[in-house]
């Protein structure tokens, strides 16, 4: 599980400075290069939703394997991809094995027993993160003059990691006593984790440019952006530290409320290089910690947590998407404020959800 959360990380970190090389290859500007991180999440979404009822039927271990062929053919699809759309659609079929990826490991993590889940999951998505961290470099290095290698490269880590499959067994937990629809409990979660999303998604995909309008070289901004997902690792690797007794609540809004604030020193260029950084610690556990805030609220029904998990889909597809706009019409250097604002949403959407005592779940 953590090896394919490393690879995962791979990908998703190496679409920023994949961008100025997607404008050379295809002849794309650079707003146009950077719908691809929209189309990888709007092609997980239905990945989520699949997933979201093999996983409650099927034996998990299967559903894994099937997701990790379709990643694999998708980067193989992406390698011989010799017009635009050609290669949006293999980024939409990656995005497919993703959604189902991310929703079963996560799921099977928050819903297994023992006091420290939270734990073990900022801990497994530090292995994200850490992939993360290596995708910026190895395009930066690679992709100019071995595009195609890079993503065959891919395709064959995928199709190995299906051999460890074998090892993951059971299924997700339904409780057939709680309601089927989402309640006003896991609405105001779905609402706050689309936001996150687009946060964490946003920075990564846009702040290598934003850093270059500000007059940071081409390599120092994919080197930043490395270091932002390097201190989502460390974040994440260093929550795991806090004792048990510390509420999943308490390190989710005081992490969205420095999140917050670091993207607005983003705005200012002399600082945007450290204020990008700790945006990244900031932003650490808020994801997985989430996860295990709401499967604490609802135990035993994972159709709950589930819903958080087409979120992250929207919130990936139109958070970039929107950046993205505002970069063609406004410019780059309005990508910070923009970030900053819908990091505030969220730490908003968060403290309601901390007020659910007195909310119908």
């Amino acid at each position: 599980m953590a090896a394919i959360f490393m690879l995962m990380g791979i990908v998703v970190g190496g679409y920023g400075p994949l961008l100025e090389q997607l404008t050379r290859r295809f002849g794309v500007s650079l707003p146009v290069a950077g719908t691809v991180i929209s189309v990888h999440f709007a092609g997980s979404l239905p990945g989520v939703l699949v997933a979201m009822q093999t996983f409650t039927r099927f034996r998990a271990g299967l559903t894994v394997a099937v997701a990790l062929l379709i990643v694999g053919v998708g980067c193989a699809l992406a390698a011989v991809a010799f017009v635009w759309p050609f290669f949006l659609a293999s980024v939409a079929v990656i995005g497919f094995g993703f959604g189902a990826l991310v929703l079963g490991l996560n799921q099977l993590v928050a819903y297994s027993e023992g006091r420290r889940r939270a734990a073990l999951l900022n801990a497994l998505n530090s292995c994200y993160s850490a992939g993360a961290v290596a995708g910026p470099i190895l395009v930066a290095t690679f992709a100019r003059d071995h595009f195609s290698t890079l993503f065959l490269a891919a395709a064959a880590a995928w199709f190995i990691a299906v051999i460890g499959t074998a090892g993951i067994s059971g299924r997700l937990p339904v409780d057939a006593a709680s309601p089927a629809r989402p309640g006003l409990l896991v609405g105001i979660f779905v609402c706050a984790f689309v936001l996150y999303v687009a946060i964490e998604t946003g920075t990564g995909g846009w702040m290598t440019s934003h850093l270059q309008s500000v007059g940071v070289a081409y390599g120092g901004a994919a080197a930043l952006t490395s270091g932002f997902f390097l201190a989502i690792v460390i974040g994440r690797l260093l929550i795991t530290l806090l004792p048990a007794r510390v509420p999943e609540s308490g390190v989710v809004l005081v992490g969205s409320g420095v999140a917050t604030l670091a993207l607005i020193a983003a705005s200012v260029p002399a600082v945007a290089p450290v204020a990008y950084i700790v945006a990244g610690f900031a932003m650490a556990p808020i994801f997985p910690t989430g996860i295990v805030w709401l499967a604490r609220l609802r135990p035993g029904d994972s159709r709950a947590t589930s819903w958080l998990f087409p979120a992250a889909s929207i919130g990936g597809t139109f958070g970039p998407g929107a950046i993205g706009l505002v970069i063609a019409n406004a410019g780059v250097g309005w990508a910070p404020a923009v970030l900053a604002a819908v990091a505030l949403a969220m730490t908003a959407a968060f403290l309601l959800a901390s007020r659910q005592p007195f909310l119908p779940r």
